[in-house]
């Protein structure tokens, strides 16, 4: 597991959409962002028993308002088109839930890839700017099944809540679900596992994503990766 510090450039889809040219990790509020990076993961957080091989570093830019696995299955992040509407990042479902995700301006992140198994993840601790995390369950309820288009490819989407348990983590609330992005007419197949949760005026929000379904033996990876950046969320001192 690489641990070397800073910056670097990620050749994957998926993570080339998690980030956004032209917005700077600098926050004003150079104090708030501090206290932040003391509650998000480094890489010195993850066991090499189950992230050997994973190269985790601090994103250059914040992750964008997008969810990886559609990305991923679409070739591009550019030119979407939602239907119904709602369910994209600018419709009311999607933008009440990426609004309450983000939280205020101050931020702090990291994200890992691992080239060999196609998969990635993001995650960020951000102020809060809302006590509740409805806006979650309404779109995993309301956009459990849509579609997204792009130059005539057609990608399916189904979206399904997980149950969680917050206080499992010292979290006072979280709300999880996962995104399933099937190519219409194929095999292909990318999902990201999107989690939010609450904790003292913090909002942390993880996006992991793999190639094929969260199933078999990803389930582990990805248990283990929620488990350690929701309990540095919230155990992590100020």
């Amino acid at each position: 597991m690489s641990t070397r510090p800073g910056p670097r450039t990620i050749t994957t889809v998926a993570l080339l959409a998690l980030t956004v040219a032209g917005c700077s990790s600098t926050d004003s509020d150079t104090s708030t962002t501090e206290d932040l990076r003391g509650n998000t993961v480094t890489a010195l957080d993850f066991p090499r028993t189950v992230f050997d091989g994973w190269e985790i570093t601090d994103p250059a830019d914040r992750p964008v308002s997008v969810i990886p696995a559609i990305v991923a299955a679409a070739g591009t992040s550019d030119g979407l088109v939602y239907s119904p509407a709602e369910c994209g990042p600018d419709g009311e479902r999607g933008a009440a839930l990426w609004a309450t995700a983000r939280g205020g301006d101050s931020w702090a992140g990291q994200v890992g890839e691992y080239p060999s198994s196609g998969q990635s993840f993001t995650a960020t601790v951000a102020t809060a700017t809302d006590n509740s995390l409805n806006a979650v369950t309404d779109f995993a309820q309301t956009c459990s099944r849509y579609t997204v288009t792009s130059d005539g490819k057609t990608v399916d989407i189904i979206t399904e809540a997980t149950n969680e348990e917050p206080l499992k983590y010292g979290l006072s609330d979280a709300r999880l679900f996962t995104t399933t992005a099937t190519i219409g007419g194929s095999q292909s197949v990318h999902s990201t596992l999107t989690g939010v949760g609450h904790r003292d005026g913090r909002v942390l929000t993880g996006q992991f994503t793999t190639t094929g379904r969260i199933e078999g033996s990803t389930i582990n990876v990805v248990g283990n990766w929620w488990n350690i950046i929701a309990t540095k969320a919230s155990t992590a001192a100020n």
